[in-house]
C-alpha cells in the first residue's frame, strides 16, 4: 500500500472513530453535567507530549494548567482558550493538543477552565479570559511575547479578548492562534450549508443550539464579543488560522482571514482538505495534524526572528 493510500485510509478511519466518539458526546439525552465529566475522561486517555511538565493553580476562582516543555524561550507563554461550545470541555481536555502546541512553540502555556453556559452566559467567558490576561500581565511577561490560541469556542475568546484588551487600553499580545475557531454567530458562512454532511461532528443545528445557550436572549449575535468576525479588527498582532477543508465552520476562517487583512492585520491562513474540525488533536496518529502544529510552529518561530530583526 502506498504511503498516500495507508495516509488517506488512516484519515478516514480517524473521521469515521472522531463521528461516533461526537455523536456519542454531544448526545443531549445525557445530562450536562455527566456530559462534562464523561468527556473530560479524554485528559486520562490521551497522554500529554512528552517531556512538558504541568503544575495546576487558580486566579481567583478560575483553575488552569500551567505547561512548560523541556525547551523554551524565555518569557514566551501561550495563554489558550479550550473548545467545546461554550458549554463544556476543559483544561483537562485539551491537556494532550496544548502541551505539544507549547512544546513546538517552546513556550511556557497556562490553559483554563473558564466559566460555562448555560449556568454562565456571554460574556462570563470573556471575563475569566481578561482576569488571566491581566494576571499574566501581573506577572510581568511582556506582551509582545505573549501568544493567544484557542479552538472552536475558543478561538472565538481568543480574539473577543483581543478586542476586550484593546478596548480596556491593555497592550495586545505578539501574535493570536485560531485553530478551527468560531467567530460569527450568525452561522451565515457558506460552508455551514456547503459542509453539511461532511462534517462529521458538528451541525448547523447543533451550533444553532450551542449559541442558544450561550448568548443571554435578545443578545446582539453581531456583537463583537461574540461574533468577532464583525468587530472592528484594526490594530490586532499578527495571525494564523488553520481550519479543516470539510468542517462547516471552514468559512468562519476563511472571512475571517478576508476581514483581517482588510483591516491590515497580517494573517496566514491554512486550510486543511478533507480533515474535521479541530484536527489538531490527532496529533499523535494522524500526520497532517502533526504537520499542522509544525506548521504553527514555523509561523512563531519566523514571527519572533523578524521582531528581533527590527
Amino acid at each position: 500500500m502506498s504511503e498516500t493510500l495507508s495516509e488517506d485510509l488512516l484519515t478516514q478511519v480517524t473521521k469515521q472513530v472522531v463521528g461516533a466518539a461526537t455523536k456519542f458526546a454531544f448526545n443531549e439525552r445525557t445530562p450536562l453535567p455527566m456530559l462534562r465529566k464523561l468527556i473530560d475522561q479524554i485528559g486520562v486517555i490521551v497522554r500529554p507530549a512528552p517531556d512538558c511538565e504541568l503544575q495546576e493553580g487558580i486566579i481567583d476562582t478560575i483553575p488552569f494548567d500551567f505547561w512548560t516543555p523541556a525547551k523554551i524561550e524565555p518569557g514566551r507563554i501561550i495563554i489558550y482558550s479550550h473548545g467545546g461550545g461554550y458549554t463544556m470541555f476543559s483544561r483537562r481536555t485539551h491537556r494532550s493538543l496544548a502541551s505539544r502546541l507549547a512544546q513546538e512553540l517552546e513556550a511556557q502555556a497556562i490553559v483554563y477552565d473558564y466559566r460555562l453556559a448555560p449556568e454562565h452566559k456571554f460574556p462570563a467567558a470573556i471575563e475569566d479570559a481578561l482576569t488571566v490576561y491581566k494576571h499574566v500581565l501581573s506577572l510581568g511577561y511582556e506582551p509582545q511575547k505573549i501568544i493567544f490560541a484557542g479552538d472552536s469556542a475558543g478561538g472565538g475568546i481568543t480574539f473577543a479578548l483581543m478586542l476586550a484588551a484593546r478596548d480596556l487600553g491593555l497592550p495586545l499580545p505578539g501574535l493570536a492562534i485560531g485553530l478551527s475557531p468560531w467567530v460569527d454567530m450568525t452561522a451565515s458562512g457558506f460552508s455551514m450549508r456547503e459542509n453539511a454532511a461532511k462534517d462529521v461532528m458538528l451541525s448547523p443545528a447543533g451550533i444553532a443550539k450551542f449559541a442558544l445557550k450561550y448568548l443571554p436572549s435578545g443578545n446582539d449575535v453581531k456583537h463583537p464579543y461574540a461574533s468577532p468576525l464583525f468587530a472592528d479588527l484594526k490594530g490586532l498582532p499578527p495571525v494564523m488560522l488553520q481550519a479543516a477543508g470539510d468542517e462547516i465552520l471552514r468559512d468562519d476562517s476563511v472571512r475571517l482571514a478576508a476581514a483581517l487583512r482588510e483591516a491590515g492585520v497580517k494573517v496566514e491562513l491554512d486550510v486543511w482538505p478533507g480533515l474535521f474540525h479541530v484536527f489538531e488533536f490527532a496529533w499523535r496518529w494522524l500526520p497532517q495534524a502533526d504537520e499542522g502544529m509544525v506548521k504553527i510552529g514555523e509561523f512563531v518561530r519566523r514571527h519572533f526572528a523578524s521582531a528581533k530583526k527590527r
